[in-house]
């Protein structure tokens, strides 16, 4: 490399450094991603999405996820590759049972699409506000979609919160995904508590 391109390299890297956080920005595939706290179910929900998504229309959502039990909110980029969805379900849970519960989404999961994996489950319990998370890869057209439900006790309700986008671009945009779940905040009857 010459000493010109690796200067150039270097301010390129020194740049994208800079932007690491919901308040910068983050940058992925070459794009500054900056976020805008959104809130959602009437208020209950406050969480840090990119700003250039959009919510999906009712038709959109019809074609992307074919089941009736689809996302109740749907957040995506323009082209509609790469989506946070939100429920919000009447289930309560206690911290002990969360691990069973993902393992139960995952085992209703595989009985209806039964090509599905699971790469990897965990537990946040220590946390003040605990979750439990699945990553799995499921199939759509002739690609494979990278998958992560991640679910918060809400009181007496449930938060589901779905990160999806083509299994190439996961990388890129884990790291969104990890501030996107950090953001999230429960205006509910325990005001204002961090839950990521």
């Amino acid at each position: 490399m010459l000493k010109k391109e690796k200067i150039v390299a270097d301010r390129h890297l020194e740049w994208i450094n800079r932007f690491t956080s919901i308040e910068t920005g983050i940058y992925i595939d070459g794009e500054l991603i900056q976020f805008q706290e959104t809130m959602l179910f009437n208020n209950e929900l406050g969480v840090s999405l990119p700003s250039t998504f959009r919510e999906m229309t009712k038709d959109e959502a019809k074609k992307k996820y074919f089941s009736e039990q689809r996302p109740e909110i749907i957040r995506s980029n323009e082209d509609g590759s790469i989506n946070f969805c939100f429920n919000m379900i009447d289930k309560s849970i206690k911290e002990d049972q969360m691990e069973g519960v993902i393992h139960e989404f995952y085992r209703v999961l595989k009985r209806f699409q039964p090509m599905s994996v699971c790469l990897d489950t965990g537990s946040e319990l220590e946390d003040e506000a605990p979750s439990a998370w699945m990553e799995f890869i499921s199939n759509a057209l002739n690609e494979n979609i990278y998958n992560v439900l991640t679910i918060y006790p809400a009181g007496e309700k449930l938060l589901m919160i779905m990160f999806n986008c083509p299994f190439e671009k996961r990388i890129p945009w884990s790291n969104c995904l990890s501030l996107v779940r950090k953001s999230v905040v429960l205006y509910g009857d325990k005001a204002n508590v961090e839950i990521g």
